[in-house]
């Protein structure tokens, strides 16, 4: 028997619980905290450092590049002697940044476009992509459009055809069909897309550069809607301007699980080599007066689940 016995009333058992949080909170909650590097002001950017702020229960210093390499080089500089336990890197070019110049340092990245491009893959570094699983966009796009069979997509093998590759494994997995069809260059275009549409029920654009313009976006859209084909984007703001939906990232809710990939990491005190991850969670936006152009009806359960409708 003990001889101090305890009484484990509410008192005693929240002064336990607290002091077991000071055992156990993140390895990291420490003076010297984590470092944000954000690549420039834009709002993307902005919402993710949000969201990662707002879970962070460690001190957190924020620095931005500005766009700028030498104001970035400044920025390692501090960072070396503040010595913090992480960096988090929000965009490219802060990504490439802490990578190249800060190897002993834990980092994770968020809000990068292809992430193989900048040599994401290697060394003390993890991220999140900034792409939705492929899976999840032909299924939200057969959700919205439930009559859907065969989805065309075109691209430029140089630089997405691991996208498509992937692709055409999801499409078999939804009962899908997907034609796919090769562009070299954006002049490519409008034969290619003339060609494609009547042998598709929906368009599917991919973040592929070769393909996707301002121009070419306004092209696209106009002849969709021309021969009544429901065309899927990959970010809100082309939904607003008038394709039919797009599943999309949300930046806040990546900040968020930054946090947690983040804390995960240096509680480990290691990381996984060149891991990368998807977003948790994506924003569904669905524009109501392109589907009564095109004469499609959105299942009302369907519209309900949208996080952005579009009148």
């Amino acid at each position: 028997m003990s001889r101090y016995p305890i009484s484990f009333n509410r008192t005693s058992l929240g002064l336990i619980f607290w002091f077991a949080g000071l055992i156990l909170q993140p390895a990291f909650a420490s003076s010297a905290g984590v470092a944000v590097i954000k690549s420039q002001d834009l709002l993307p950017y902005d919402q993710a450092v949000q969201g990662f702020r707002s879970l962070a229960a460690q001190k957190v210093t924020e620095y931005n590049m500005k766009g700028e390499v030498g104001e970035g080089l400044k920025i390692v500089e501090e960072i070396k002697r503040q010595k913090p336990a992480a960096v988090l890197a929000v965009g490219s070019k802060a990504a490439a940044l802490a990578k190249e110049n800060l190897p002993e340092i834990p980092l994770v990245y968020c809000v990068v476009i292809d992430p193989e491009k900048y040599g994401l893959r290697a060394g003390n570094v993890t991220g999140i992509a900034l792409e939705i699983p492929v899976g999840a966009q032909l299924k939200a796009f057969k959700t919205v459009v439930p009559g859907l069979k065969r989805v065309g997509v075109v691209y430029d093998p140089d630089k997405t055809s691991g996208l498509i590759r992937v692709a055409y494994e999801e499409a078999h997995r939804l009962g899908l069909e997907l034609v796919a069809v090769e562009v070299s260059s954006e002049k490519e275009l409008p034969r290619t897309i003339r060609n494609l549409l009547p042998n598709i029920q929906g368009l599917w654009m991919i973040p592929d550069s070769t393909v996707m313009t301002t121009e070419s976006f306004q092209l696209i859209l106009l002849m969709t809607l021309e021969k009544n084909i429901p065309f899927m984007a990959f970010s809100n703001n082309f939904v607003k301007a008038g394709a039919l939906l797009a599943l999309s990232p949300d930046y806040f809710m990546i900040g968020r699980q930054s946090s947690l990939l983040l804390d995960q990491i240096v509680r480990k005190g290691m990381t996984d080599r060149g891991k990368m991850i998807y977003p948790d969670t994506a924003r569904l936006t669905i524009n109501i007066k392109t589907a009564k152009i095109l004469g499609l009806e959105i299942p009302e359960e369907v519209l309900k689940t949208a996080d952005v409708v579009f009148q």
